[in-house]
């Protein structure tokens, strides 16, 4: 099997289609989006979130290449395959000049596309949170552009992929990312992000939200308190569930485990809530749902604070109140303690739910 040389340099999108000769729609104009600093929380807490209070987002659109690549989870290449369009090719850690693929020693000759491809998948959109809060916003921001393509690369989300093209009125191929896949294609649609990882905004809340407009009316299968449990997960169980869920359950709440219920049930259960407790996991990505005002408690480990969603809480209106374990130590997010299981401080959770 022959190989390629890799891309030298980093460019932004903008400036791939100006150098190959594409076109750009603009959507959104560059812009500072901040989000609120929860009220209800520690002065310890408030400190470290606001820290990660404001962040600036470029100019938002959608390209379209003559020859563009796809490689792995969906980094966009030029025609040349010399440059890397970095802001729509995450490498997380990363500095917006720098990315794995560059002096990569193992690219394959890319497969080529005939006729029109468009790109959604994200780094890291094989995991719902990332599946539903940047590649689905992808797909909707491509509107009407989405059925005239022949092709989409894109993650199938556990069915949700395939759900949601439906739904758009695609019905073209859909091919999913593979880690050395290498695509070279005749045409390729580029939607920007909407928004960065772990930095979602209203445009998000609002085009997720109104496509699953059938949320609102469905009917919940858990009523309006609910605490989302990890005690299936791999990592980041709560050690000292058996005594939170009883002061839960005292107070008329129902436990969740989110990968038990379809994706239509998860909608209508968060949308239906008042009161939603968790320790911080993906499933709270199904904020996006909840009306505004709903109660949302999130635990967390002192080691690893991901704020996340937080700003998703913070766009979507609704009354954030995080809980941090007790102990010595500063809060931080260390990457290393992402999956450790930790224990919550329940009457921290009593006393934020008021």
């Amino acid at each position: 099997m022959g190989y390629v040389l890799p891309p030298v340099r980093c460019e932004r999108l903008t400036e791939v289609v100006a150098r190959g000769g594409g076109t750009w729609v603009r959507r959104a104009e560059a812009r500072r989006v901040a989000y609120a600093v929860p009220e209800h929380a520690t002065e310890e807490m408030r400190e470290f979130l606001r820290a990660g209070a404001t962040v600036e987002l470029g100019e938002e659109g959608t390209a379209t290449l003559s020859g563009g690549r796809v490689f792995g989870a969906g980094a966009v290449l030029a025609a040349d395959g010399t440059s890397v369009a970095r802001e729509v090719s995450e490498d997380f850690g990363k500095t917006e000049a720098e990315h794995w693929l560059l002096g990569y020693a193992k690219m394959r000759v890319p497969e080529e596309m005939a006729g029109t491809t468009a790109v959604v998948a994200t780094a890291l959109g094989d995991g719902y949170a990332h599946w539903l809060l940047e590649e689905l916003p992808r797909l909707i921001a491509l509107g009407a552009k989405l059925k005239e393509c022949d092709a989409v690369i894109a993650h199938e989300a556990g069915g949700r992929g395939s759900e949601a093209l439906g739904r758009l009125g695609f019905a073209g191929r859909v091919i999913a990312p593979r880690r050395m896949g290498h695509f070279s294609c005749e045409r390729l649609v580029v939607p920007s992000l909407v928004g960065r990882a772990g930095w979602p905004t209203t445009e998000v809340v609002r085009s997720v939200s109104a496509w699953a407009e059938e949320a609102r009316e469905a009917r919940s299968p858990w009523g309006e308190r609910i605490y989302v449990s990890r005690e299936k997960a791999g990592r980041r169980r709560v050690t000292n569930e058996d005594a939170l869920w009883a002061r839960l359950e005292a107070r008329g709440f129902v436990k969740v485990r989110a990968e038990e219920w379809s994706w239509a049930e998860q909608r209508a259960g968060f949308r239906a809530a008042k009161e939603i407790v968790a320790p911080h996991g993906a499933g709270l990505a199904n904020l996006v749902w909840c009306a505004p005002g709903t109660r949302v408690v999130e635990s967390f480990s002192r080691e690893y604070v991901n704020p996340c969603f937080w700003r998703l809480a913070a766009v979507a209106g609704l009354d954030y109140r995080p809980v941090v374990a007790a102990g010595g130590g500063a809060v931080r997010c260390e990457l290393a303690a992402n999956r450790e299981d930790f224990a919550v401080d329940g009457e921290a959770v009593e006393r934020a739910l008021g």
